[in-house]
This record gives C-alpha cells, sequence and structure tokens, in this order.
C-alpha cells in the first residue's frame, strides 16, 4: 500500500503542475491577444490618416480579451455539461450560454471601460445605444465561443487518446510481465532440479529461497513500475537462489546511486538480464562475476550489469532480451534505450537508460 500512495502522490503532484501550466498558457493566449488586437487597431487608425490613440485602443482591446478570459469558466462549464453535437438538446443549450456569455460580455466591457477610462483621468467613455451594442457584439462573441468550445473539445480528445493509449500500453506490460515469470520459474526449476539428486539440502534451501522470490513477484503492485530499490531487492533474491546452486562459483556486487532508489521502473525488466549474465558469463574457470550498478545522471536512470565472460554471442538474443527491448519500447517509445556490448575490459554489458 505505500507504493501505492507513493505513486498515488506522484500522479496527483503531477496534475497539479499541469493545471497550472495549463492556465498559465491561457493567460499568456488572452495578453498575447490583446497586444495583437491593439497593435491592429492602432496601424488601422494611422493607415487611415487617424491618430493612433494607444492608451484608448489598449483600454478597448484588453477589456474585450480579459472579459473572455474572466468568463471563461461559463464556457467550459457549458462545454462540460453538454458537448457540442448536432441535436436539438445541445444545440439549444450551446445557444442559450452564448447569449448569456455575450450579454455579459458586453456588461464586462462597458463597466470596465467606464471605470478605466474615470482612473485614468480620460473623460466620459461612450459605448454608445446598449441595445443596438448587444447585437453588434453578438457575432463577435459567437466567433470567441465557439473558438472555446472547440479548443476545449480538441483537448478532451486528446486527453482521451492519450489516456487509451497508456492503458494500452500498460496492458502489454503487463502482457510482458506475464511472459516473463514462468520463463523465470522454468529456468528456476531447471536449476533446482541440477542439484536436488546430488545434494538435497542444497536443493530444499533453493526451493525455499524461491518461495520467498516467488512470493514478492506476487506482491508486486498492479501499476506496471515499481522503485528501482523493489526491483534490486527482486534481483538479489534470484541471485541467492543461484547462489545457492553454484555456491562459491557465483559473485555478485550490487551499487545503487541513494537518489536513484525511489525512481520507477518497469517492474522485472532487471531479470532476464541477470538470467543471462548468469547462463553466458562464466569466464574460463568456470566462475562467475556480476556486477550491477545503478546511477542517476542528466533526467536518467543508467542501469549496467556486467559479468566476465567471453562476451555476447548470437545466442545471448533469446527471449528474454526480446522481451525487454519490448517493455522498454512499450513504455518510453524511443526515450529508453537497450544494448548488450562487449566490455572493453572483457565479457559483456548489458546497458539500460531509462528516463526519469
Amino acid at each position: 500500500m505505500p507504493r501505492l500512495q507513493h505513486c498515488g502522490q506522484n500522479v496527483g503532484i503531477h496534475s497539479v503542475l499541469v493545471m497550472k501550466h495549463i492556465r498559465l498558457y491561457v493567460f499568456l493566449y488572452f495578453t498575447a491577444l490583446a497586444f495583437l488586437q491593439v497593435f491592429y487597431h492602432s496601424l488601422e487608425r494611422l493607415t487611415r490618416g487617424n491618430p493612433g490613440d494607444w492608451a484608448v485602443i489598449s483600454i478597448e482591446q484588453g477589456t474585450g480579451a480579459y472579459g473572455v478570459l474572466v468568463l471563461l469558466p461559463l464556457i467550459l462549464w457549458s462545454a462540460k455539461r453538454h458537448r457540442l453535437r448536432f441535436s436539438f438538446t445541445s444545440i439549444s443549450w450551446h445557444l442559450a450560454t452564448l447569449v448569456v456569455f455575450s450579454i455579459l460580455h458586453t456588461l464586462w466591457n462597458w463597466g470596465t471601460r467606464v471605470l478605466l477610462f474615470r482612473a485614468f483621468g480620460m473623460g466620459h467613455y461612450d459605448y454608445g445605444i446598449m441595445r443596438l451594442r448587444f447585437l453588434m457584439e453578438f457575432p463577435i462573441d459567437a466567433v470567441g465561443y465557439s473558438v472555446c468550445v472547440g479548443t476545449y473539445m480538441v483537448y478532451q480528445n486528446w486527453l482521451r487518446a492519450r489516456e487509451l493509449e497508456q492503458q494500452l500500453a500498460e496492458a502489454r506490460l503487463q502482457n510482458l510481465s506475464r511472459q516473463l515469470q514462468p520463463h523465470f520459474l522454468f529456468n528456476a526449476l531447471n536449476a533446482v532440479s541440477a542439484v536436488m539428486y546430488e545434494n538435497v539440502a542444497r536443493a530444499d534451501h533453493m526451493l525455499t529461497l524461491l518461495c520467498d522470490f516467488l512470493r514478492a513477484t506476487l506482491r508486486l503492485p498492479e501499476n506496471p513500475a515499481i522503485p528501482v530499490s523493489s526491483e534490486l531487492d527482486l534481483v538479489r533474491r534470484y541471485l541467492e537462489v543461484m547462489q545457492t546452486r553454484l555456491e562459491s562459483r557465483l559473485n555478485f556486487a550490487i551499487s545503487c546511486d541513494p537518489q536513484a532508489e525511489s525512481a520507477l521502473v518497469p517492474a522485472l525488466i532487471l531479470q532476464p538480464l541477470v538470467e543471462n549474465a548468469v547462463e553466458h558469463g562464466k569466464d574460463p574457470s568456470g566462475r562467475l562475476n556480476i556486477d550491477i550498478a545503478i546511477h542517476k545522471m542528466n533526467g536518467h536512470i543508467e542501469i549496467s550489469i556486467r559479468d566476465h565472460g567471453h562476451g555476447p554471442t548470437r545466442s545471448n538474443g533469446g527471449h528474454g532480451l526480446a522481451n525487454t527491448r519490448q517493455r522498454l519500447a512499450t513504455a518510453y517509445r524511443s526515450e529508453a534505450s537497450f544494448r548488450l556490448e562487449q566490455h572493453p575490459q572483457g565479457g559483456a554489458v548489458a546497458e539500460i537508460r531509462i528516463p526519469l
């Protein structure tokens, strides 16, 4: 439960930050719109040989643009309440909301301009005959209302598409994880069977460790991503199983940057890489030395698993590594990388780079 709560808190914080960014972008959009309107109308007067009258135009266009911003919650409430469709109910609802919006916007323009003219000592502001002004402003308000509703609908469709894409990616990752667990279990049981007739006590100890590992995997959250510290705990349990079988022939070292321990990675992403190192990483004397290092660097988690064997061969690219590549591509697309190469000092090194 603490892990799930931690993930939920991260999601909540991310949502708040996204909303702050959206509000800022909306404010900047209407500010830019006001500046462009001031620029356009001032130049339009100058091209006719009239004074630019920047102060009057700035107040008029500024109050008009920010008036839409002030009334934007009304537009969004209407769009949420009834999606714009070609139906009598939807069209009637939005027409009624448009009329209310246009009346309020026109009253806002009149009231704020009168107040600002008085505040800046610019005299009386003449907004004309109000009943005609309501009719004059209505077409412009209809365009503004339509743009706001249309933009909101596009944004909502984008959110739904992104959510569906994320759900599909999570389903694929869960399916790949299910494929990985039987693959590991098959290899682990083979390891037990290899020693059960030679040393029953050792085989029994291996089965105990194997049960501990399987219990740990069953306790994994539904979320396909887990903290690095939990992933390393699973790796350590697996290597302890193998160390019981190989005894002094297997040595492993795990180092992890403390800042990277809480970062999220796909569950069991290291398992096939460690299995591959155990299977192919024996040095000429038959000993296994496996080094696992995890660092946080430049907004990424960098993972390396090195053995001291003969280096990567064609047989190294089996089901487990193909599964790893596919899971990384599904979860992060081109933002993550995986490679298996010859280490300069001998042996093979598998490297994963995952964005935070």
